[in-house]
């Protein structure tokens, strides 16, 4: 007895359906293997690429040599062992740092600073100094002195209410991400890709922090920061909150800048000094008509692990800066050709 049309269409359905619910698992693991693959390779080119600053991250192990081939001929060091090596290296970073920073502007003499100066520290940036660049050109800061260590070994006194609204008060949220991110909070890092400029706005400074300052007013010392390099371009066709360049002062960095002339103005800041920690060729136009009253301006660069000890001779005159920019320095960076 043959099938009706009824019970031959449904029978095909019912096996079409159990054929579909047969196949939807492979179906799903096809799909998750592909995006498995996927997400397998980037990390292995990732971590190819950036093996070192992932290890330095993690506090991970370098590559060690096991079982040398005792024929072989290698490079011959001048150094006895590890602990002698290391310590020259140190040496010759802070030579570099010595040797290369570049004195801006100096009025009236105003640097060097007298011996046992009493300071105060400026940006969020004054405790979360660049030590380095990008990529390759990563740098362990983990045994690195910070910039009120460096000063504090040469003789000054530092505004440590100050600080600690930086590091550990009202500020600390308005720091760098890691590996180049520049972001509001380090927690939400976004990558290389953001460049949005942060710095505290004056309005969470309190009164014992602005207080402070008239004790610790031999002078103001600024720090500038930027990043930027492999893997970090400096952007300029981005919204940065107020339409500039990266490489640019911002308006939360500049509100800072007046409100340091003012209490400079009040007789309670002596001098002004801005030290300009960036590889990066950063706009000057702020020196221009000098609208802020710095008095001194210090191009740092990446300081290394050690170049900020330099940094700390030079500002009480143990060591004169000598060097030279080795880019032009622009007060407006859209004037050159290739911003444009």
């Amino acid at each position: 007895m043959g099938e009706n049309k009824k019970e031959k269409k449904a029978r095909k359905k019912a096996y079409k359906k159990a054929l579909k619910r047969a196949r939807r698992p492979w179906k799903l693991v096809s799909i998750l293997s592909g995006m498995l693959a996927i997400a397998f390779t980037a990390m292995f080119v990732i971590s190819s690429m950036f093996d070192n600053t992932i290890t330095l991250f993690f506090g991970g192990t370098f590559w060690e040599l096991e079982n040398e081939d005792p024929n072989a001929v290698y490079y011959e060091s001048y150094f006895a062992n590890e602990e002698e090596r290391t310590k020259a290296g140190a040496a010759l970073v802070k030579q570099v740092e010595a040797e290369g920073a570049s004195l801006l502007t100096n009025e009236n003499n105003t640097l060097p600073l007298a011996q046992g100066s009493k300071v105060s520290l400026f940006s969020t940036s004054s405790v979360n100094i660049v030590y380095g660049g990008t990529g390759s050109g990563n740098v362990d800061s983990s045994k690195c002195d910070n910039l009120k260590v460096a000063l504090e070994k040469e003789g000054f006194a530092v505004n440590q209410t100050l600080w600690d609204f930086y590091l550990t008060g009202e500020a600390k949220d308005y720091t760098r991400g890691n590996a180049g991110a520049v972001v509001q909070d380090s927690a939400t890092a976004s990558g290389y890709g953001s460049a949005e400029i942060v710095e505290a706005p004056w309005s969470v400074y309190t009164d014992d922090v602005i207080d402070s300052v008239s004790e610790y007013g031999d002078a103001a010392i600024v720090v500038l920061s930027r990043i930027g390099g492999e893997g970090a371009d400096s952007y300029f066709d981005h919204e940065l909150g107020d339409g500039k360049n990266y490489l640019a002062l911002n308006d939360v960095e500049k509100e800072m800048m007046s409100n340091i002339k003012s209490m400079k103005d009040e007789g309670k800041i002596s001098k002004i000094v801005v030290l300009i920690n960036t590889s990066n060729a950063l706009q000057l136009d702020f020196l221009k008509n000098n609208e802020y009253g710095v008095d001194a301006t210090l191009w740092i660069g990446g300081v290394g692990q050690t170049g900020i000890n330099a940094v700390a001779e030079i500002l009480n005159g143990k060591v004169n800066p000598s060097g030279s920019l080795a880019d032009t320095y622009c007060f407006d960076n859209y004037s050159s050709p290739v911003m444009q």
